[in-house]
């Protein structure tokens, strides 16, 4: 299958519903779906630790890409097809093959996961949250630096966490 890597908090924001486009200064071909991986390393400009990195995350689908540029870039109007149960990836640019063997959907957890974008409380969104997202974000804070791991133990609070984070990168 094609693979393409984006950097978090964007693969999770696509996953979650939040970014129903991903934006690229070229056009996807005859791709019209692909494996979502998260990238090795964050976003350098938003806040991303915590999220987990290098990991193939969804089966994606991308809708009718309009040609016009917008800003620069083509807007892609993608959604969550199925969950994957995640797996390392090694990225690289543009889109790449992963072998379909490794990819094992998660039909269950993607009906859990539209159960969480509707209400994050319901009963059906907790499989989502046990099996999928808290798994993750235990992965992402392993990755995570040390610095900021511990201003999280100290805290208790991920906005503390993103707080600190600005600050180092406002110099």
């Amino acid at each position: 299958m094609k693979a393409l890597s984006i950097k978090q908090p964007y693969a999770w924001q696509i996953i979650i519903g939040q970014k129903p486009f991903e934006y690229r200064s070229w056009l996807p071909g005859k791709v019209t779906t692909f494996l979502l991986v998260s990238a090795a390393t964050p976003s350098a400009t938003d806040f991303g630790w915590g999220l987990a990195n290098g990991l193939a995350l969804a089966i994606i689908s991308i809708g009718r890409v309009s040609r016009e540029k917008h800003y620069g870039n083509y807007a892609w109007p993608v959604q969550v097809v199925d969950l994957v149960k995640p797996f390392p990836v090694k990225g690289r640019l543009h889109f790449y093959e992963v072998d379909d063997a490794k990819i094992t959907r998660l039909p269950d957890l993607t009906h859990s996961l539209l159960a969480y974008r509707q209400d994050q409380t319901s009963d059906q969104a907790i499989d989502f949250i046990n099996q999928y997202q808290r798994p993750l974000m235990a992965i992402g804070y392993r990755q995570m630096p040390k610095k900021y791991q511990k201003q999280f133990e100290a805290t208790k609070s991920w906005q503390a966490v993103r707080e600190l984070w600005l600050k180092r990168h406002a110099n």
